[in-house]
C-alpha cells in the first residue's frame, strides 16, 4: 500500500450469504462465483492493509441508507481511527492488479478514487467519515455514489485507464467470461477456491462455464473482411480496444451508459423501441444483416422496455441468466423468449449478456480470439 500519514480505510465488501436459490440453478452458480469472489476480494484488501467489514446485501433497500446505517456501525466498532471508507460490490475487481487495487484505496484527503466514475462498483473516499455517509446516504444505488460525492465537493479519480478495472461479476456469464480471462498472458492468477469453482461448477443441462459461440465470434475477430457489432453500455474505452485490436471492422450501438446512476429520466433504447414495435425476433434479423457476429447488452434493452433502470421490474433473474445461455426452454417472459430464441437461430453468431460482456468483456473475447482459446 502507498505509504500515507492517515489510518487505513475502512471498507466495506458485500458478501451475497446464503439467498434461497434452487440446487443447480443459473442464480445458485452465480451466487456461489460472487461468494467465492467478496472472499478473495477481502483477503487482497487485507493484505493491503485495508481494514474490511462484511455488508450483508441490501435486499432492494435504498442503497444509500443501507450503506450508511451498515458503516456506521462497523464505525463504531472500529478499533483505532478512520477517515476513509470504501465500499466495493460482491464480485468486483476480481481482474484488477495488485498496484491498481492499491490506488483505488489511496486516495488523499477530500478524493474518491473509483473503479467508474459513471457506474461504479467499487470507491474509497477520504475524508470525514460523518460527512462522507451524510452525502452517500442520498445515493440511490451504488452506481451513484461517485456523482453523489463530486456534488458535495470531493473530487473524483477513475480507474478507468487501469486494465480490468470495470469487469464486475454479476451473472454466470460473468463468471464464464472470468473464467475465459485466466487463461490469457498477465492476468492476475485467482485464489485457488475461485479457480477450482470457476473449472468444476455445472451450469443447467450439465453445462460447464463457456461463454457462447466463442469459436464464431474469434473466426469474426480474426477476419479483416468481417464485421462485428456491439450494442449497449460500451465504453469508449472497449471501443478504442476493438479498433486498435480487431482485424475486422466494427459497429457500434451505444445506448444508456450509467443508466443506474442517471434517475432524471426513465431509460430509453432504440433497440427496445424496435423490439416493441416490429418485435424482439425482428430486432435481433435486422442486427444480424448489419454484421457477421453481434454482441448485445439486453439488459438496456430490459431497462427501456420496463422504463426501469431497476432490475427488480426486468424479467426474473433465472431467466436473464438463462437468456444469456442461450436456454430459451428457462425463459417465460414471453419478449425475453423470443429474443433467446432469435439469437439462438439467427444466420450469425449473437451473444447476449450484461454490462461486463460490453466492457471488459470485449477485452477477454478479443485476446481469447488471438490465442484460439
Amino acid at each position: 500500500m502507498a505509504e500515507r500519514q492517515r489510518p487505513a480505510p475502512l471498507v466495506g465488501v458485500v458478501d451475497p450469504g446464503a439467498r434461497d436459490t434452487p440446487f443447480g440453478s443459473y442464480a445458485a452458480v452465480a451466487l456461489a462465483g460472487q461468494a467465492l469472489l467478496a472472499a478473495e476480494l477481502s483477503r487482497r484488501l487485507g493484505s493491503l492493509g485495508v481494514a474490511v467489514t462484511r455488508l450483508a446485501p441490501s435486499d432492494g433497500d435504498h442503497w444509500g441508507r443501507w450503506y450508511a446505517s451498515s458503516m456506521r456501525r462497523a464505525l463504531e466498532a472500529a478499533e483505532g481511527p478512520v477517515d476513509a471508507v470504501g465500499y466495493a460490490g460482491a464480485g468486483a475487481l476480481a481482474l484488477l492488479p495488485d498496484a491498481a487495487l492499491d490506488s483505488l484505496v489511496s486516495p488523499v484527503r477530500g478524493e474518491v478514487a473509483a473503479n467508474n466514475r459513471f457506474s461504479a462498483d467499487a470507491f474509497v473516499v477520504a475524508g470525514d467519515p460523518a460527512a462522507t455517509l451524510a452525502a452517500l446516504e442520498t445515493a440511490a444505488t451504488d452506481n451513484a455514489a461517485v456523482r453523489v460525492l463530486e456534488d458535495a465537493g470531493f473530487a473524483s479519480r477513475d480507474l478507468r485507464a487501469e486494465p480490468w478495472s470495470r469487469f464486475d461479476v454479476d451473472t454466470p456469464l460473468d463468471l464464464a467470461l472470468l473464467r475465459l480471462a485466466t487463461r490469457l498472458t498477465g492476468t492476475r492468477p485467482l485464489d485457488a477456491a475461485t479457480a477450482g469453482f470457476l473449472e468444476m461448477a455445472m451450469l443447467p443441462g450439465g453445462r460447464r462455464l463457456e461463454v457462447p459461440k466463442l469459436d464464431a465470434l474469434g473466426e469474426v475477430v480474426r477476419d479483416s473482411r468481417a464485421e462485428l457489432l456491439v450494442a449497449g453500455r460500451v465504453p469508449a474505452a472497449a471501443l478504442a480496444y476493438l479498433e486498435t485490436e480487431t482485424a475486422c471492422r466494427v459497429r457500434a450501438f451505444v445506448e444508456e451508459r450509467g443508466m443506474r446512476s442517471a434517475r432524471d429520466s426513465p431509460p430509453r433504447s432504440l433497440l427496445a423501441a424496435w423490439a416493441e414495435r416490429l418485435g424482439p425476433g425482428d430486432l435481433v434479423r435486422q442486427l444480424a444483416s448489419l454484421a457477421d457476429a453481434v454482441i448485445v447488452d439486453s439488459r438496456v434493452v430490459m431497462a427501456a422496455l420496463a422504463s426501469s433502470a431497476d432490475a427488480a421490474a426486468w424479467p426474473p433473474e433465472e431467466e436473464r441468466f438463462a437468456s444469456d445461455f442461450g436456454d430459451a426452454s428457462r425463459v417465460t417472459t414471453p419478449w425475453l423468449k423470443e429474443l433467446t430464441e432469435a439469437a439462438g437461430t439467427a444466420s450469425v453468431p449473437v451473444v447476449l449478456g450484461g454490462h461486463a460482456l460490453v466492457s471488459d468483456g470485449l477485452r477477454v473475447l478479443v485476446e481469447a480470439s488471438w490465442l484460439g482459446h
